[in-house]
């Protein structure tokens, strides 16, 4: 897979990740969350099951254990998540949540790894971006919600850095199955102490099982194989850069598309800008022109050449 292509799949997620705040919108504001992990991971699990049958004789050993460490991680982000999105806005959720791309860099150099000048040059603009389109005012006060999604967010960059390493070594898609695994056992036990009628005990309409199969087709059994494929070919910077374009996908979705109560979310000019900001900034970060002094002499030269030109 080359880099090109890695972006492409990559961006893909993103597009899968920024239309799932919309669908959990549309869940039960009482649903558990250990409901929705378990019915989402256990429904995408089936389905790679299926698909990839024939690996699944492989899925054991330091594959199952390593699976099991990312299941655990994604535990954590999904219960939070599934917290945060049910008390704010879809667009204030998916702007906190790609506070990500701060939070990767960090750790990475806690691991004594540095970003590139390009990262550098390119975060704050995403950053700048990101405070824009999710329509955060200053003093305006801290809501529950987006304490849940920074705690998912603290998560995800953890999780975006295990898997840099696990994909290295391991199998990408039995790393992936048997994550899915995981998290719907772990996810089922935790629900079954929560409440003991577990699947009993839910009112199922049509708008919620739709909702469930879309996001365990999409942001589950696809977005996360396709994560544990892409990181294989890119660094974690990279892969948060990428997702840092998910506000802009999320708040053209919530334009157009309503939720169960025929809501959408409106559309001001500082969005317009934020989205804009967010663009130039991913297209910097990910990107490494200031890193690459070949291609700066030939931008240089070729600039040279053009007023050479001019001048005879």
């Amino acid at each position: 897979m080359t880099r090109a292509e890695s972006n492409i799949v990559l961006f893909s997620i993103t597009l899968c990740w920024a239309s799932s705040y919309l669908f959990v919108k549309n869940l039960p504001p009482d649903l558990s969350p250990f409901a929705y992990m378990t019915m989402t991971s256990g429904l995408a699990f089936i389905i790679l099951a299926i698909v990839f049958f024939a690996r699944l004789r492989d899925l054991k050993g330091r594959v199952l254990w390593r699976s099991a460490i990312l299941a655990a991680i994604v535990c954590f982000n999904l219960v939070f998540e599934r917290l945060g999105v049910s008390r704010i806005p879809a667009s204030t959720a998916s702007f906190v949540a790609s506070l990500t791309i701060v939070f990767v860099p960090l750790f990475l150099l806690l691991l004594k790894q540095r970003p590139t000048k390009n990262n550098v040059l390119g975060i704050p603009f995403i950053l700048a971006g990101l405070v824009l389109t999710s329509g955060v005012q200053r003093g305006a006060p801290l809501e529950l919600g987006v304490l849940y999604m920074v705690a998912a967010c603290i998560f995800m960059a953890i999780y975006v850095i295990v898997v840099d390493g696990f994909t290295k070594n391991d199998d990408p898609l039995l790393l992936g199955i048997g994550q899915m695994l995981w998290v719907a056992v772990i996810a089922y036990l935790l629900w079954l102490v929560e409440e003991p009628r577990t699947f009993f005990a839910l009112t199922y309409t049509n708008e919620m099982l739709a909702s469930i199969f879309l996001l365990a087709f999409f942001a589950r059994a696809y977005a996360y194989i396709m994560l544990m494929y892409g990181q294989r070919y890119a660094n974690p910077i990279s892969v948060t850069v990428i997702a840092s374009t998910e506000p802009v996908v999320t708040m053209v979705l919530a334009l157009l598309i309503p939720d169960t109560f025929g809501q959408t979310e409106s559309f001001t000019f500082a969005k317009l800008v934020g989205g804009v900001l967010i663009v130039i900034g991913a297209i910097c970060a990910g990107t490494d022109f200031l890193d690459n002094p070949d291609l700066l002499n030939r931008l240089r030269l070729g600039g040279k050449g053009e007023k050479g030109v001019a001048a005879s």
